[in-house]
């Protein structure tokens, strides 16, 4: 029989044994934690009725580029993108949903056929959007995921059966943060109003968006125009893509100019020595410019400038890397 003082050692080698052994044993929860990507569902719900040409060309062309972008963070995170788009009752559609793709050349193929038509009446279907999104698109069942949906259009939503106001708050339940972009022509009636409630229920924000011109003055300086939420502004940015941070910004920084009235009366057409909208002395449109001038002051195109050139992605993309980087601890700093 063995002695008490044996049982002793051979029970501390045995121990020791299982000790290294352990030590030894890879830890793959913890790995798997600490190396897990974060993830973002991203959807945008976009007016495509007729006067929305220009943001619905700049959401195709500018997709892939925004999620280049966000995949360059640290660390890199999983990127999904869906979408809605919704027009009114008696169009083609009333909504259209693109499910969500961690494939982004299929996303942008899918809603490469997108094209603006219909509406007519200014209220349009904006609630049935935000409820398609929130429950015709499949959000992750993850809470650790970042889930943002970007309400864009330039008109109020019609009367209808669903409640915007309800949407809006189901969105918090669903842990999904609902930002709204209003487009040239929101602010003439109620659209402002309501989109800026639709993201103060959601947790989101509100936004205008700029809408970039380039003048010559009188002396040969070229200077950037931008409209926005209805007023014109004369940026100071120093840098070219100064604008594309947007009125409010701007404004705040001391960067941007706003010019006394907005637009010359309606049916005046711009010639070529005239004052470049009212509060601008001496400045002369070049030939696009005094193209968009007669635009605005017609009422064609909804708009003063062309739509197309506007800060559509720059906002998603800076909202989008402001809410990683607090929920998801992203960084989007170049080393």
């Amino acid at each position: 029989m063995p002695s008490n003082l044996t049982k002793i050692l051979v029970g501390a080698a045995l121990m020791g044994q299982l000790a290294t052994t352990v030590a030894t044993v890879p830890v793959f929860a913890e790995d798997n934690k600490s190396t897990a990507k974060p993830h973002i569902d991203l959807a945008f719900c976009i007016d495509t009725t007729g006067s929305m040409s220009g943001e619905i060309e700049n959401v195709k062309a500018k997709t892939k580029e925004l999620v280049a972008k966000l995949a360059g963070g640290k660390p890199s995170p999983v990127i999904r993108v869906g979408m809605v788009a919704f027009r009114d009752r008696g169009d083609e559609y009333v909504t259209k949903v693109f499910p969500f793709s961690e494939d982004i050349d299929k996303v942008v193929k899918d809603i490469s056929s997108l094209k603006a038509d219909g509406g007519g009446d200014t209220p349009e279907a904006v609630a049935e959007g935000l409820h398609a999104s929130l429950n015709d698109l499949k959000w992750s069942d993850d809470k650790k995921t970042l889930k943002l949906l970007f309400l864009i259009g330039d008109a109020e939503p019609n009367k209808s059966k669903l409640s915007w106001q309800t949407e809006a708050k189901s969105a918090i339940s669903h842990g999904v943060q609902i930002n709204t972009l209003g487009c040239q022509g929101i602010e003439s009636g109620t659209g402002v109003t309501i989109f800026q409630q639709i993201a103060k229920l959601a947790d989101g924000r509100y936004e205008s968006l700029a809408y970039r011109q380039e003048v010559v003055t009188a002396d040969g300086k070229r200077e950037t125009v931008i409209s926005s939420g209805g007023s014109m502004y004369r940026v100071r940015g120093k840098s070219a893509d100064a604008w594309k941070a947007g009125a409010a910004t701007l404004s705040a920084r001391g960067e941007a100019e706003r010019m006394p009235s907005a637009a010359p009366s309606v049916g005046r057409f711009a010639s070529a020595d005239e004052d470049f909208m009212a509060g601008a002395p001496g400045a002369k449109a070049d030939g696009r410019t005094r193209h968009a001038r007669a635009s605005y002051a017609t009422g064609a195109g909804s708009g003063s400038i062309s739509r197309t050139d506007n800060n559509l992605a720059d906002i998603v993309l800076q909202a989008t890397k402001d809410a990683a980087a607090k929920k998801l601890n992203v960084d989007f700093k170049e080393k």
